[in-house]
């Protein structure tokens, strides 16, 4: 399955968020709550923007207007999270030197509150996806990937909750099939789940036992 196939078909769980925090006797009485949420993907190591001749993009993107993006955003309302649906790496010059190392520096300098991981995320392998983690000063969660038996085992959580002006978050990440779209040796012996099965499941944990 490709991964714009994968996003679309399963949208509805990949964008879950659980909400909780006010019970119904008391929204009518409670001030309204304004939560951001601002989402990054397929970024693939543009660090800089894009050339005036790179036809629609042109003049486009680059860690520094997104960064201004998000300062002005934030400022406008604190109640902001900004999140990260995978293939960070790969696409310019500064993964093939860096091999993370850059891009993992700057989603830090811009306070990324937790990241998924894409299929070229595996590039360098699962050891080089690893050796950057020190870099990454925000979470990655990934429910549908199962990394107990490699070197990033504890270093991926299923979720991450947060609590926004009483308000509480769930946020949970869903990664594409691997096998067939990268190298077997490149993801080792991550076991890839059922993404509609784990998002079911994430949905039922989060509106539940994290609800409370």
């Amino acid at each position: 399955m490709k991964r714009r196939n994968f996003i679309q078909k399963t949208a509805a769980s990949t964008a879950f968020i659980s909400l909780s925090g006010l019970g119904l006797a008391s929204c009518s009485e409670a001030k309204a709550t304004k939560i951001t949420i601002l989402h990054t993907n397929d970024v693939h190591s543009h660090v800089e923007a894009f050339g005036p001749n790179d036809g629609r993009n042109a003049n486009k993107g680059g860690v520094a207007r997104r960064a201004t993006l998000v300062e002005n955003l934030r400022n406008e309302n604190p109640n902001t999270l900004l999140l990260d649906a995978g293939d960070i790496f790969q696409g310019t010059p500064y993964f093939n030197f860096y091999g993370g190392e850059l891009e993992f520096k700057l989603m830090s300098m811009l306070k990324y509150d937790v990241a998924t991981i894409g299929n070229h995320d595996f590039d360098n392998g699962i050891n080089g996806l690893y050796a950057q983690l020190p870099h990454a000063k925000f979470d990655f969660i990934s429910a549908n990937y199962d990394f107990s038996n490699t070197v990033m085992d504890t270093h991926v959580k299923p979720y991450k909750t947060f609590v926004k002006d009483g308000i509480k978050i769930g946020v949970f990440g869903l990664g594409i099939e691997l096998d067939g779209l990268v190298n077997k040796e490149a993801y080792k012996e991550t076991n890839y789940l059922d993404p509609i099965e784990i998002a079911q499941d994430m949905s039922r944990i989060l509106k539940t036992e994290e609800a409370l």
